[in-house]
């Protein structure tokens, strides 16, 4: 692991997600608690803050991030996006959802792609170790990943920026075995998630900014070392692949962090 940066100035949070439960505020507090409340800033959507200026350079830019959104929208998870021009009713589909913030739970992205858009519309001068940028969606979020050869939903892509879903932290990590048995067994689907509740997170869950601020400290730690994860399943730097663990390393009644982070936290909290 890279030794302690000295020079993180500021931490961009941007307010795209736009669903239940969600407040932005309070993850900004928490960071803030770690990392000093005067390095904080709280944005509006990523793309409407960073298209703010001239209008008609606005509307260019504008005509590029939504062809460029496009492309990335995986329209069949077994192939890569494609890189064709949208026609004219993708184009209008893509500007609509971009401009009136819609949570489409259907819609599926490269967030390689996306994070690669996103980050050419950052300024230069934010593009240094001085600034991170987390951005919060409600699209839905996914790696294309070579051993089967098929996109996987997930709930982030940690880089510049780091993508957090909160689609994804509900359609990302597997839901308990016995919720995908039950649907093979033909049994119904809402029987089931009853029979189940409290194993997995679903969509405007009341705790959702609480997990929330775990990946957003998992986004702190990529930016600052690379390592935005941690083996033990009670620290909130774990890795979930299933919800039931999620809910243990985000939810847990223990410490936040094992004894290895709890101690690099509170160096970079002294810093």
């Amino acid at each position: 692991m890279r030794s302690i940066p000295q020079n993180l100035r500021v931490i961009c949070l941007y307010d795209g997600a736009g669903v239940e439960n969600f407040d932005i505020h309070q993850i900004g507090e928490y960071l803030g608690q770690w990392f000093g409340a005067d390095r904080v800033r709280i944005r509006p959507e990523f793309v409407r803050h960073h298209l703010r200026g001239q209008e008609q350079a606005d509307q260019r830019k504008l005509k590029t991030v939504t062809e460029d959104l496009g492309k990335a929208h995986i329209k069949d998870p077994a192939k890569l996006v494609s890189k064709d021009k949208l026609d004219p009713e993708q184009f209008a589909q893509e500007r609509k959802w971009l401009l009136e913030a819609v949570v489409n739970r259907e819609a599926f992205y490269d967030g390689i792609a996306l994070q690669q858009t996103y980050f050419e519309l950052l300024a230069d001068e934010e593009t240094s170790l001085e600034f991170m940028h987390i951005v919060f969606t409600n699209r839905l979020i996914g790696t294309w990943d070579q051993s089967d050869r098929r996109y996987h939903a997930r709930v982030s892509v940690y880089g510049w920026p780091s993508i957090i879903s909160t689609t994804g932290i509900v359609e990302g990590p597997a839901k308990p075995r016995e919720y995908y048995f039950g649907l093979m067994a033909g049994l119904d689907e809402e029987k089931v998630r009853e029979e189940l509740k409290g194993r997995f997170i679903d969509h405007g869950h009341p705790r959702l900014t609480e997990i929330l601020k775990g990946y957003s400290m998992q986004a702190v730690f990529y930016h600052l070392f690379a390592e935005p994860f941690c083996e033990e399943p009670d620290c909130r730097l774990f890795n979930a692949h299933w919800q039931e663990q999620m809910i243990r390393a985000q939810l847990g009644t223990g410490a936040e962090f094992c004894r290895r982070h709890q101690k690099l936290v509170k160096k970079l909290a002294d810093k």
